[in-house]
């Protein structure tokens, strides 16, 4: 094996590691998530998004010091080695390429404050802040919310699972060595 040749006679390609003095030794944290800019909320529906989107696993909503809004996507890139390298780093995407790792989340010191302006884990959190920093958007989302429930859509679903209820009623059907015995009488 000192060719580089396994006992298969195949090629070994050789294992990359990162320097322990590269700005991102044992990083790699760029490549677990995906934020995607979405529009500063100014209305109902875009506030009920951004409580949407916080009630799923795993996605958080911030704002960047340029005060734009992103939904964060935890989610690791499918390239990323076992190694913390990049699988495809030759031919990797551009948004990969053009990252600088200066403005790495990473390298913020406590001394340099919080890499986002606001940032909310979970729905609740994001309601609190809604609520104590826009109190009269707030009061109009409520009650937008308050219109939207009381607009029968609870009555629709009712009636879409009124069958299944039926069906809960009836008896259970007989076992499969009944049923078969009760068509060979007929």
């Amino acid at each position: 094996m000192t060719d580089g040749r396994d006992e298969g006679g195949d090629r070994l390609l050789p294992v990359i590691q990162k320097a322990s003095d590269h700005p991102c030794f044992e990083c790699a944290k760029c490549c677990t998530y995906v934020a995607v800019e979405i529009d500063t909320p100014t209305t109902n529906a875009e506030y009920d998004q951004i409580v949407w989107y916080l009630y799923h696993e795993r996605v958080e909503v911030f704002v960047d010091w340029e005060d734009a809004w992103h939904v964060l996507f935890r989610t690791r890139c499918e390239q990323l080695t076992s190694a913390g390298m990049c699988g495809v780093y030759a031919t990797r995407p551009a948004i990969c390429k053009d990252f600088d790792w200066r403005a790495c989340e990473q390298r913020y010191t406590p001394a340099d404050g919080s890499p986002d302006k606001l940032a909310w884990l979970d729905a609740e959190g994001f309601l609190a802040w809604f609520e104590a920093q826009r109190p009269r958007a707030f009061a109009r989302y409520q009650a937008h919310l308050r219109k939207k429930h009381a607009s029968g859509e609870e009555q629709e679903l009712l009636r879409v699972n009124r069958p299944l209820a039926k069906a809960r009623r009836r008896a259970p059907p007989r076992p499969r060595s009944q049923r078969a015995q009760a068509e060979r009488t007929r």
